[in-house]
């Protein structure tokens, strides 16, 4: 069984902690005193010095801020003296060469992009391999983000995208769900019925369109009666271009996160 070391136990560090606790042995480093007291007496684990976590640790998760994570990773690099050791980030636009470099040696290192449905172990997370990393490393890095939902490797060049569909999704998704309930309620139904409803159809169609194994398209046209409810709903989105918002959306975000990338 791996020994995993977390730096950082902000939200994305807790949701690791709250699901891999109970199939490894974790280690935190956290240095925000009052965070590090909630996460021993909540989780019951043992937090400590990075230096402990280093030593202690084949696996490290660094799940620290981007901002703050050049100065973790020089710390990291000085501490790692094993070069066996696996490092893992799930920094948003932090590429492996820049964690390369940073620890200044030749360590294993591998990027993922995980997002917040994690939290409920439904969540997506994309795994890229630096240059030192074997296939080996990949496949245990599968295996610890399995426990939190599905894995996808992929090429470092298409992490920007991942981002921008997968890694920021979960928000558009809540956005739409807002809006339907906005929207419920102008149609004067009462707040915790359209929330109800509005959760309720997603979750719904959510699943059937993994049961069905069908097309969105197709399910599309299924639900679609011509001249009926449905037909006069979606002709507003179409007239309105909402495909063409979604697409202008996630290049948004996909040039954004190049923007932001350190590389």
């Amino acid at each position: 069984m791996h020994k995993i070391g977390l730096v950082g136990g902000g939200n994305m560090g807790e949701a690791l902690i709250e699901h891999l606790r109970k199939k490894y042995f974790v280690l935190v480093h956290e240095k925000d005193q009052a965070r590090t007291e909630y996460l021993s007496k909540h989780y019951k684990l043992k937090t400590t010095d990075l230096k402990t976590v280093v030593d202690s640790s084949d696996v490290i998760i660094v799940a620290v801020k981007p901002q703050d994570i050049e100065e973790v990773l020089k710390e990291l690099g000085r501490l790692m003296t094993d070069q066996l050791k696996l490092l893992v980030s799930i920094a948003a636009g932090i590429t492996t060469p820049f964690i390369e470099k940073a620890l200044a040696k030749k360590i294993k290192v591998i990027r993922t992009m995980p997002n917040l449905p994690v939290k409920v172990k439904d969540g997506m997370t994309a795994i890229s391999p630096g240059q030192y990393a074997e296939d080996s490393d990949v496949e245990v890095v599968r295996q610890i983000f399995d426990h939190l939902g599905k894995t996808v490797v992929v090429k470092e060049e298409w992490m920007d995208a991942i981002t921008a569909v997968s890694g920021s999704g979960p928000a558009y998704v809540f956005f739409f769900v807002e809006g339907m309930i906005k929207a419920a309620c102008a149609l004067g139904l009462k707040e915790d019925l359209s929330k109800d409803l509005v959760e309720t159809v997603f979750r719904g169609s959510i699943r059937l369109l993994e049961k069905k194994k069908e097309d969105a398209a197709l399910l599309r046209a299924k639900v679609t009666s011509k001249g009926g409810t449905t037909e006069a709903a979606l002709e507003v989105f179409m007239k309105n271009h909402f495909d063409d918002i979604i697409t202008q959306a996630l290049l948004a975000a996909q040039k954004r996160a190049g923007e932001l990338s350190r590389s």
